[in-house]
Order: structure tokens, then sequence, then C-alpha cells
């Protein structure tokens, strides 16, 4: 019988499973919708009762959202449909309900160990990961892979600090300002009620559409990014950074980015010696599934 690993991505809207093999190629892959239960044992249970295939299943790999730390315990609380996992072990509530070896990793830092390892960032040194979405997530990785910190907070980039003189005297929080949401807000504040938008894609086809206010609105998000991914060189300098999200994926983006990414490190540094390079994740709507079985794998 052919045996398998068994990826897990707990995510706000789905959860989403696949089967990998040795080579880390994908065999067959499922999801449900994730389901606001009222205690992390029902929680558990729903995850558990949609795995397919278990006696082909030797290790399991789960990416969930939020800080988790380095014996699984979750330690933030992340959307509204997984909250329910703060305090947690994901390790031993899905171990002891399958009987099967599990290893747990935040979302974001899955996405890294993947690129780290079979990706854009793979024989880097040193290597970034910037995940665009609803918030942004992140990962810093050395020779040896994954860096997490004493509490398991490094490359929390979305919360990089600075303090907008605008906003009650407040400090802000960078990710606010470089995610989906930031872009939404961009366009919104400066749009009339009866244009508002609900997605970030709708406000990239204004832009490549020529719609004057998401033009200033994204050329606007692209220097929000560009200024986080300037505080990310200034204490990393990692050989690369990579980004990724849907936005990734499109190449107007991703050029866009590099232009100002090198434009912005000469005006600011005043000299021309960053030699980061900004690449786009190779891959993106598997890489959170990938990075939790090589995880379970290490």
């Amino acid at each position: 019988m052919q045996k398998y690993h068994l990826g897990i991505d707990i995510g706000g809207t789905f959860i989403k499973y696949a089967l990998i093999d040795d080579h880390y190629r994908i065999f067959q892959k499922w999801k449900v919708k994730a389901v606001n239960m009222e205690s992390s044992e029902q929680f558990y249970d729903y995850i558990c009762s949609n795995i397919k295939h278990i006696e082909q299943i030797e290790k399991v790999g789960v990416s969930a959202p939020g800080l988790i730390d380095q014996i699984s315990t979750v330690k933030s609380y992340a959307a509204p449909n997984v909250s329910i996992m703060y305090g947690t072990n994901i390790n031993d509530e899905i171990g002891k309900r399958i009987n099967r070896k599990v290893q747990s990793i935040n979302d974001a830092k899955a996405a890294g160990l993947c690129e780290f390892t079979l990706g854009n960032a793979k024989g880097c040194q040193s290597s970034a990961f910037l995940i665009i979405g609803t918030g942004t997530g992140g990962c810093i990785c050395d020779e040896n892979g994954v860096i997490y910190g004493k509490d398991g907070y490094a490359a929390e980039f979305h919360n990089i600090p600075f303090f907008n003189q605008d906003s009650n005297q407040s400090l802000k929080k960078m990710g606010d300002y470089t995610s989906i949401t930031g872009l939404l807000n961009l366009y919104n504040e400066n749009s009339p009620v009866s244009d508002q938008l609900n997605l970030g894609s709708d406000v990239c086809k204004k832009y490549l559409g020529g719609n004057a206010i998401a033009q200033k609105s994204v050329q606007q998000w692209i220097q929000n990014i560009t200024t986080q991914l300037i505080a990310m060189t200034v204490f990393y300098n990692p050989e690369v950074i990579c980004i990724g999200g849907g936005i990734s994926e499109e190449d107007w983006f991703i050029n866009m980015l590099q232009v100002q990414y090198k434009k912005m490190c000469q005006e600011y540094f005043e000299l021309d010696f960053i030699t980061t390079a900004i690449k786009r994740c190779k891959y993106n709507n598997d890489a959170n599934i990938l990075g939790a079985v090589i995880k379970a794998r290490s």
C-alpha cells in the first residue's frame, strides 16, 4: 500500500487537506469549510472527521494562523472560525485523535519553509518572506531553516510598529497599510459611497483599467509595502525576500514592487549597495500545506 504524509492547512474560511509523497508531490487534495464551533473539542473532532485515507498516512503536518510556539501551543487569536484554537496544543489534539505523529507551524512560516526547501529561496543562506493577504504574514530563514525567536514571534512583519502623526498620536501596525485590507481602505477612503469596493482584486482591475483613484491608491500601497520591505532589509538584509499571496502571481505587481524597492533603497540609504533580491514565491496555493509536511518530516 502506498504511504503518504498528510498536510492540513487550517484557515479562517476553509480547512484544506493534501496527501503528499516523500518527494513532495501532491497525490490528492480536498477541503471543507471552516466552521465556528462552541468548543475546541468539537473543532478538532471536525478537523479529524474530514481526514481521508488514514490507513495510508504516516506523518501529519499542520499549518495554522496566529502565533504558534515550537511545542505547537496556539498563543494568539486568529480569524473568528478558528479562534477556538487559542490555548490548545495542535499536535496533541490531532495526534490523540488519529494516532499519528503531528507537527504544526504558523501558516506564513510554513510558506517560508516551503520556499526555503523547494522554492525560490532554495540554497540561500538568508531569506525572508512576506505573505500579503487580508493581513500580512512573514518568515525569516537562515541556512538551517526557519528562525522562530524566543516566543515564536520572529518575523511577524504585520506588527512592525510605526508612528503615524495623523492618527491620534498612536502607534500603528505596518501590516494594516500593506495588506489587501490596506489597499481597500486606501481606495474606499477616496471614493464616493456608491463606488465602494470589497475585494482587492476589484481595485487592481480598476487600476489596470486606468481609474484615477485606483491608480493613486495602488501607487501609495506599493510605497507602503516597499517601506515594509526596507524595514525588513534593515534588520536582516537577506539574500532574497519572496513575496507570497494571490497578488504575487500578478507580473505587473512584482515588477512594480521590484522597481520601487530599488528606487527607494537608493533614496533612503543614499547609496546603491543593497543587493537583496525581490522575487515572488514559487509555490503559492500549496505552500502552506507543503511547508507543514516539510516541518513534520524534519
